[in-house]
C-alpha cells in the first residue's frame, strides 16, 4: 500500500486536494488534523498535561477551552513549539495506528494523510511520497478570513509560525500551485496521483 502525505500552509487548499482523491478507487483518506483535535478532546490525560504547562489561561471551569488554547498556542513561537512538542508524537501514533489497521485491506491501494505540519513534525520519512499544496499569501489570507472568521493580523501571525513554503518545496516530492480554480486543483492532484500509482 502506497503512503502519501498531503500538506500545506493555512488556507492553501491541502484538505480540498486530499478530498479530491476520495473519488479515486482504492484510496483511504485520513485527516490527521481533525483526528488529533478529536483525540485531544477525548483524552483527559493529554488535556491534563497541557493544562499543567499553560495553566488556567486556557481553562474554563477547570476544563480546556479550545478557543483559549488556540489563542495561547499562536501567541508566540515558544508556546507554539511547546504545544506541538506534546501533540506531534500523539498525532504520529494516530496515523500509524490507522495505517496498521487498514494496510492489509485489499479494498485500498493507497493510504493518504492530510496533515498541516507534516514537515514541521518531520513525518516525511513515514511516507512514500509527499505532496505540498501552495498558494500565494494574498489568496491564503483571503480564504482564511472567509473560512475561519478571524482577524488578518491573527492569520498573518499563524502563517509566520509555520515553516516557510520555500523550505517545504525543497522537502516535497510534488508541489501544486493552488492559486486558481477548484477544477484546476482537481486536475493537478489527480494527475499526480495517477503518476504515483502508475509507478507502483
Amino acid at each position: 500500500m502506497i503512503k502519501i502525505g498531503i500538506t500545506g500552509g493555512i488556507a492553501s487548499g491541502k484538505t480540498t486536494a486530499a478530498n479530491c482523491l476520495d473519488e479515486q478507487e482504492g484510496t483511504y483518506i485520513f485527516n490527521a488534523d481533525q483526528k488529533s483535535k478529536a483525540h485531544l478532546k477525548k483524552s483527559l490525560s493529554l488535556q491534563k498535561k497541557i493544562i499543567n504547562i499553560f495553566g488556567n489561561q486556557i481553562t474554563v471551569e477547570n476544563k480546556i477551552d479550545f478557543n483559549l488554547l488556540a489563542k495561547v498556542a499562536f501567541k508566540n513561537k515558544t508556546n507554539h513549539t511547546i504545544l506541538n512538542g506534546i501533540m506531534w508524537p500523539e498525532v504520529f501514533l494516530l496515523i500509524n495506528k490507522e495505517y496498521e489497521k487498514i494496510k492489509n485491506n485489499k479494498k485500498y491501494n493507497s493510504f493518504i494523510v492530510d496533515a498541516a505540519l507534516l514537515f514541521e513534525a518531520n513525518y516525511q520519512s513515514f511516507f512514500d511520497y509527499t505532496i505540498l499544496v501552495t498558494a500565494n499569501e494574498k489568496k491564503r489570507l483571503s480564504r482564511a478570513i472567509k473560512r475561519d472568521n478571524i482577524s488578518l493580523e491573527n492569520i498573518q501571525n499563524r502563517i509566520s509560525l509555520q515553516m516557510p513554503e520555500s523550505k517545504k518545496k525543497y522537502l516535497a516530492d510534488y508541489t501544486i500551485n493552488n492559486n486558481h480554480s477548484f477544477n484546476n486543483l482537481f486536475k493537478k492532484i489527480n494527475g499526480i496521483y495517477s503518476d504515483i500509482i502508475s509507478v507502483k
